[in-house]
């Protein structure tokens, strides 16, 4: 075979049968983790092009994608939409010049095409419609709000002042994420602010689970609380619940031991203004004097003016005192007693009475527990059921599973990446390597390194004699290395060049056990393309 890929064919022809099936299985290997990993690296990165969308409005966008040939994939029941991240801006300008872009509820476009020859009853109407539909489009755009549907009550105007009805509305929300109470009562403000005479306490909202998110039962339930005392209360009781859940922890062990606090807080605000008055202490406060001047004896009238000492003290409490708690210990009735004292675990035996009262002495000062406030405290063991943990333990299993099987997945391709680079990164040295000279066969031959190579066999031995030795200095200077003479001068580069000899050395040796005919062969054809060579250059001397 010729060709710039006959060296390596004849190096593969020349490997043993294993290592070509290893050669083989991994190059094929490599080639399929390779297509695999291009295929992977070529699947287009999907983007949402529109989602939360109605069966027909996803119908016609679809129709539309399709007919461009545009690849699409639906998600969320068919309710999202993505395309290819580089077509989704362009798609959706051109899906919108087609009007196939769905618009939600209208505005006040409602008022572009002209009102004339409308009734009054359907000039209210859409009013009512196009606020309502400005009304969504504000609300769907905040971040935690998927969607959202506004229906306004405008009664008409009366005109009794008494017998005027406040407008109302109500508002439903399609939720991404969780809103919080401020956030709910900001829709509430925003509604009633665009709305003339509404209050927030005039708008409903709820979610699409049908949850009331304002009033008593969004707000603070059956407590009559509002969203910022009932905040305030759990804040209290979840600081004080991880006081003492913390110390249990550290002393019983994690889920050993449970700690509630139910907190009731004083929630009025007070002010009060206290005289204190000492009748003892008088004080001068003023004096009037009066004069008389004359022939006769002068006249001298005056007056004081004395108060009682007062003292004035105002005092405002701000709401959210603690007026009682309620603080409730559960023990784990198998969890290994500890002494507080010395602590050391005697086994999972339940809690002795002086162990019940160490853990509650210590909770108390942890919750700051006042029993002249009325504060009241129970401390309880019981056997826990630990059922759920082992399902609990699964599913974190299966997890860690999940990734190690998408690690190890990714890991092969890497692998199997390296591996081929490593293997034809070696097989494109051992194409590069020099041939070897006749000198080198000659040495070997001769048998130079006698204790590194095998014994010669009667075929290497034959060869050996075809080849005539032209000189013995080479072969007894690499013999004198090779015994260690000069290995002790040499330097870390040269013994280095002394070992890769020596293994190919080692190779030719094999070759020519192996297969002494081809290298036979091989060495009268270096020969005669020596000999050739030295004709030339004789031919081509100048003749005296």
């Amino acid at each position: 075979m010729t060709g710039p890929l006959a060296p390596a064919v004849r190096a593969f022809n020349q490997l043993p049968l294993q290592r070509r099936v290893l050669l083989g299985g991994v190059v094929l290997g490599s080639l399929v983790a390779m297509l695999l990993l291009a295929r992977w690296a070529a699947a287009p990165d999907y983007a949402l092009l529109f989602g939360n969308l109605s069966a027909t409005d996803a119908g016609g966008i679809v129709e539309q994608i399709e007919g461009e040939g545009i690849a699409y994939d639906l998600r969320d029941g068919g309710t999202s939409v993505y395309v290819p991240k580089e077509e989704v801006y362009g798609l959706r300008l051109r899906l919108a010049s087609a009007g196939a872009v769905p618009d939600g509820p209208a505005g006040y476009e409602l008022f572009d095409g002209g009102t004339l020859g409308m009734t009054d009853f359907m000039q209210r109407l859409n009013v009512k419609r196009a606020l309502e539909g400005e009304l969504a489009r504000t609300i769907g755009a905040l971040k935690q709000v998927q969607s959202a549907r506004v229906h306004l009550v405008l009664p008409e105007r009366s005109a009794f002042r008494d017998q005027q009805v406040s407008p109302s509305a109500s508002v439903v929300l399609s939720m991404g994420s969780p809103l919080g109470a401020d956030q709910v009562a900001g829709i509430a403000a925003l509604v009633a602010g665009a709305v003339e005479g509404m209050t927030p306490s005039d708008v409903t909202v709820l979610d699409a689970a049908g949850r009331m998110l304002t009033g008593p039962e969004g707000m603070g339930g059956e407590s009559g609380l509002t969203s910022a005392q009932l905040r305030m209360r759990q804040e209290i009781e979840s600081h004080l619940v991880e006081a003492g859940q913390s110390m249990l922890d550290r002393m019983l062990g994690p889920g050993r031991a449970v700690v509630r606090v139910s907190a009731d807080l004083d929630l009025s605000r007070k002010e009060s203004e206290t005289q204190e008055v000492d009748p003892e202490a008088q004080v001068l406060i003023s004096e009037e004097r009066q004069e008389e001047v004359g022939q006769g004896t002068g006249a001298t009238a005056s007056v004081r003016n004395y108060d009682i000492t007062r003292r004035t003290i105002r005092e405002q409490q701000e709401a959210g005192g603690v007026r009682r708690l309620t603080v409730s210990v559960l023990l784990d009735e198998a969890a290994p007693a500890v002494d507080v004292a010395t602590p050391k675990e005697s086994g999972a035996t339940p809690f002795t009475d002086a162990q019940l009262g160490q853990i509650e002495s210590l909770v108390k000062n942890a919750v700051g527990f006042d029993e002249g406030r009325g504060d009241r405290f129970a401390v309880q063991q019981i056997r826990f059921n630990d059922s759920a943990v082992p399902f609990a333990e699964e599913a974190q299993a299966q997890q860690r599973a999940e990734l190690i099987s998408l690690a190890a997945r990714y890991g092969v391709i890497v692998l199997a990446l390296f591996l081929a680079y490593r293997l034809l990164r070696r097989l494109a040295d051992r194409l590069q390597e020099p041939a070897p000279s006749p000198f080198q066969i000659d040495a070997l031959a001769s048998d130079p390194l006698a204790d590194l190579l095998p014994e010669p066999t009667a075929s290497a031995a034959a060869l050996g004699a075809t080849e005539p030795a032209d000189d013995d200095e080479p072969a007894t200077v690499i013999e004198s290395v090779s015994d260690g003479v000069y290995a002790e001068k040499l330097s870390d580069e040269a013994r280095l060049h002394l070992a890769d000899s020596v293994d190919l050395l080692s190779h030719i040796a094999e070759t020519i056990d192996t297969r002494p005919d081809e290298a036979v062969e091989v060495v009268r054809a270096w020969l005669r393309e020596d000999a050739e060579a030295d004709a030339a250059l004789s031919s081509q001397a100048p003749r005296s």
